[in-house]
């Protein structure tokens, strides 16, 4: 359904509008007619004839011009009649501000689920209920109950497109925006996400040509591969960024195997996001410096770093910012630093950072800057003043503002650290749109946000989930648990390497084997085979086999069997797995691995969609790559091999979506190739 007329209508009727200015149904009134909403706004209410000045009717029915938008504010019982009534209207948009549903008792989540049926039998598009409204500064439209300030003309851009599940963070956010010259073009509250939820407006804003930056504050993600969908086509035109409520809280099943316990939910959501190119924020104070930060659309040519300060002090602490942050300083070109060295004094250090001295007055600060902005290759540009007794803050302020209109295309911030001394400066700087930070070191993080986001832009491709194959293997009688020989045969048919691995249910299963092996017993009460003692290495001979089973016989029951594999022996040992999540699909997982796989746990995650260089960027990260490498001399091992392993494994994992959880460990590595020992598969 297109979401067009949803946030451009021509006329929007008000379901529970009133007189009383306590009621929600007088504040959506006033919020419209105050944000000067252009199109036909029709009071719905039982009884009053007006309200508000305009003419009101008494049922929808009662309407006779056309409705494009209906905003329902009243108590939840009622809610679905008006929402059938809408549909024999053919009205397609609808916001339920009203509470009452899912969200308080079975009761309102009968008639949630009602509201669903009828937007899907009907196609409507439906956002809430439980929400706050929505604001599209656009068409001059608040549809909203939140406290604005009204008739207040504010300099701004209005460029930010802000989606809220909270109606209290949502409130929060237009509050603090207002006074900072920080604009949306559209502010969304989610609410209960019946119908819409954030990947249908981040569907929307992808063709918007209206809005810079996607900030949402997220409490939980419901269709996390649609997400990955969404945010990754957006994200590779604007970006996106994303403040998730619960980001470390602890999965809420038991994880059945290695990989469930270091692969939970909550990590899910980390790599989800990971993958998606969100801007991944981690709280308000984050959030609100992002939006400060992007008040345009940039496109920036390389993410290089230049800071001028006349304060040695900050400088030095704001290099070292930058260089946490994995931010690169810019180096000057010739012409460039000749240019700035003439404009300072004499024996001045011209390097970036840029100190121009204590004593700068504004012709210093604007002779260095000009010569910074005037070379192609700069164009991310920190300024830090602190008030000393020859600084010229206004005159600096109003320069650097004058600079910024020359040079549209170059990103330029500024951190003036001080108080009373530096506020008609703020000011300024605020009448210029320059994004100012009380302290450099929050300027250097919002810089860094959005800077490595535009550097990872190069890799950023869309997610795009496939459709279930056929099963070709099948679940054993006993448990979840897959039986262990299948478990290795379906590793093989995705091309991963496997120890050659015989089930021992007779002496005569022993004949042939070549000395020495590994004996395990296997089965569902071995799911954990170290703990259980059932692991014999380096096996001499079938005599010594056979006594090693004849001690267990007794626990070889309920489908529980001896295996038998050659006593194999390598450099490393390696995890890999994959846990499905519930929102995110398959989440793959590769650590080191055996008995210290969950002391130790370092483990990379990613998503299932893993291509060539996605693989061997995850093991890049991995602690163990230099050892991969050829650590201190030694000869690298086939990094390309494990490379196309990691791509099979993804491939097993996106296709067989029968298998909620599977663990290889160990992974043996050796120079001349891979090959798993053990496997687990939870179905």
């Amino acid at each position: 359904m297109s979401l067009n007329t949803f946030f451009h209508p021509k006329s929007i009727a008000i379901i529970g509008a009133s007189n009383d200015h306590k009621k929600i149904g007088w504040q959506l009134i006033d919020n419209l007619k105050a944000s000067k909403f252009k199109g036909k706004i029709y009071p719905i209410n039982l009884k009053e004839k007006k309200i508000a000045g305009l003419s009101a009717s008494s049922s929808i029915e009662a309407v006779r011009g056309k409705i494009d938008l209906v905003v329902m504010a009243i108590p939840a019982p009622f809610v679905v009649l008006e929402v059938e009534k809408c549909a024999k209207k053919k009205i397609k948009d609808i916001i339920i501000i009203s509470a009452g549903f899912s969200e308080t008792s079975p009761e309102g989540k009968k008639l949630e689920e009602q509201i669903k049926e009828l937007a899907k039998k009907n196609k409507m598009n439906i956002l809430g209920p439980n929400c706050l409204g929505m604001i599209n500064n656009i068409c001059q439209m608040d549809a909203t109950f939140a406290r604005t300030i009204k008739g207040k003309e504010i300099k701004k851009e209005h460029n930010i497109a802000f989606v809220s599940q909270s109606g209290a963070i949502g409130s929060a956010v237009l509050d603090w925006a207002s006074n900072r010259n920080v604009g949306f073009s559209y502010f969304i509250s989610l609410g209960n996400k019946a119908v819409l939820d954030e990947n249908d407006f981040f569907d929307y804003f992808v063709t918007d040509k209206n809005t810079d930056l996607v900030v949402a504050y997220l409490e939980e993600i419901k269709h996390g591969e649609r997400f990955m969908a969404a945010v990754s086509k957006l994200a590779r035109i604007k970006p996106v960024a994303i403040l998730k409520a619960g980001k470390t809280q602890a999965g809420s099943s038991a994880a059945m195997s290695h990989t469930g316990s270091m692969a939970g939910s909550s990590q899910a959501i980390l790599t989800g996001l990971k993958r998606s190119g969100a801007i991944i924020l981690d709280n308000m104070n984050q959030l609100f410096n992002l939006m400060r930060l992007i008040k345009k659309q940039l496109v920036l040519k390389n993410s290089d770093v230049y800071v001028v300060s006349n304060a040695g002090g900050p400088l030095v602490l704001t290099a070292d910012e930058i260089s946490q942050n994995d931010l690169s300083f810019g180096e000057f070109s010739a012409k460039t630093q000749k240019e700035i060295a003439a404009a300072l004094p004499p024996l001045t250090h011209v390097k970036n950072p840029l100190d121009v001295l204590g004593d700068a007055p504004a012709d210093r600060y604007q002779k260095s800057l000009a010569a910074l902005l005037r070379d192609n290759n700069v164009y991310s540009v920190l300024i830090l003043l602190t008030p000393q007794t020859t600084t010229e803050p206004e005159k600096t302020a109003e320069l650097i503002g004058k600079l910024a209109k020359q040079y549209p295309d170059k990103l330029i911030i500024t951190s003036f650290i001080g108080g009373g001394a530096l506020s008609e400066a703020k000011k300024i700087l605020a009448k210029y749109l320059i994004p100012n930070f009380d302290y450099p070191e929050e300027a250097v993080k919002a810089l860094a946000q959005f800077l490595n986001y535009k550097k990872n832009l190069k890799d950023l491709s869309v997610y795009r989930a496939t459709e279930k194959s056929a099963l070709t293997v099948t679940t054993n009688a006993w448990d979840e648990q897959l039986d262990y020989l299948k478990s290795f045969t379906c590793l093989k048919e995705y091309n991963i390497p496997v120890a050659d691995t015989r089930a021992i249910r007779e002496k005569k299963d022993l004949a042939g084997l070549k000395y020495p092996i590994v004996l395990k017993i296997t089965g569902p009460d071995f799911i954990h085979k170290t703990d259980k003692k059932a692991i014999y290495l380096n096996v001499k001979n079938e005599q010594e086999a056979w006594s090693y089973i004849e001690a267990r016989k007794a626990e070889l029951k309920n489908q529980n069997y001896f295996v038998a594999q050659p006593m194999l022996s390598g450099d490393l040992q390696l995890i890999l797995g994959f846990k499905r999540d519930n929102s995110f699909g398959p989440i793959l997982m590769v650590g080191l691995g055996g008995i210290y796989a969950e002391i130790f746990k370092e483990v990379e995650l990613e998503v299932d969609d893993l291509n060539e260089t996605r693989a061997l960027a995850m093991i890049k990260r991995a602690k163990f790559y230099k050892i991969l490498a050829g650590a201190r001399g030694q000869a690298a091992y086939d990094i390309r091999g494990l490379v196309m392993l990691l791509v099979n494994f993804a491939r097993l994992a996106r296709e067989r979506k029968e298998i909620k959880e599977l663990d290889i460990n160990p992974l043996l590595i050796n120079r001349d190739g891979f090959t798993a020992l053990d496997v687990r598969i939870i179905v």
